[in-house]
């Protein structure tokens, strides 16, 4: 009951993070909030995120309170799971996993992102979704250098191939060094 119990816990908090930080990002390329996904983002997250304005004000293009709160909800999760284990790390190890935690999860956001723009290329290339254009807009600006570097082939873009590469690479560094656990 304990393994069933952890999972459902990390998957509430896991999602909330990922809410999370689809408004950091969303926010940080500049998406377009006005469509349904960036709605209920907005409305979900903003309980949380306009008390801390409030304390934290925003650095330049930074939103420091979205930034906080999706640091909080990683440091959140990473103490649940270790309530359930046996193993008690210090406080300097527990907010170096919600760094991890942090990063690891921005990186399966772009990941999703870019297979969602993938897919969605093969199946309709033209098509408009409020989820496939957020999608577009958060991988944009990992898409575009690496097309700067290898053009498209044959009418074919291999740069979503070499940024995924890149990112599994990233998620190896980070699992290494940052999050040896399996949050």
């Amino acid at each position: 009951m304990q393994n069933a119990t952890n999972f459902l816990v990390q998957a509430i908090i896991g999602f909330a993070l990922y809410i999370v930080l689809l408004r950091f990002w969303m926010q940080w390329v500049r998406a377009d909030f006005r469509n349904e996904l960036g709605q209920f983002v907005i409305s979900v997250t903003n309980p949380l995120v306009i008390p801390l304005r409030k304390v934290l004000p925003p650095l330049g293009t930074i939103d420091t309170a979205t930034i906080v709160l999706a640091l909080l909800v990683s440091l959140l999760k990473i103490f649940a799971y270790f309530l359930l284990t046996q193993y008690q790390p210090n406080v300097i190890q527990y907010l170096i996993f919600a760094a991890g935690l942090f990063l690891k999860a921005s990186i399966y956001l772009f990941f999703a992102a870019i297979l969602i723009g993938v897919i969605a290329s093969w199946i309709n290339p033209h098509s408009y979704h409020p989820i496939l254009s957020v999608a577009r807009s958060i991988s944009e600006p990992l898409l575009a250098p690496a097309r700067k570097i290898i053009p498209a082939i044959g009418g074919i873009d291999f740069s979503p191939m070499v940024v995924l590469l890149f990112m599994q690479f990233s998620l190896y560094i980070i699992w290494e060094y940052l999050l040896p656990i399996p949050v």
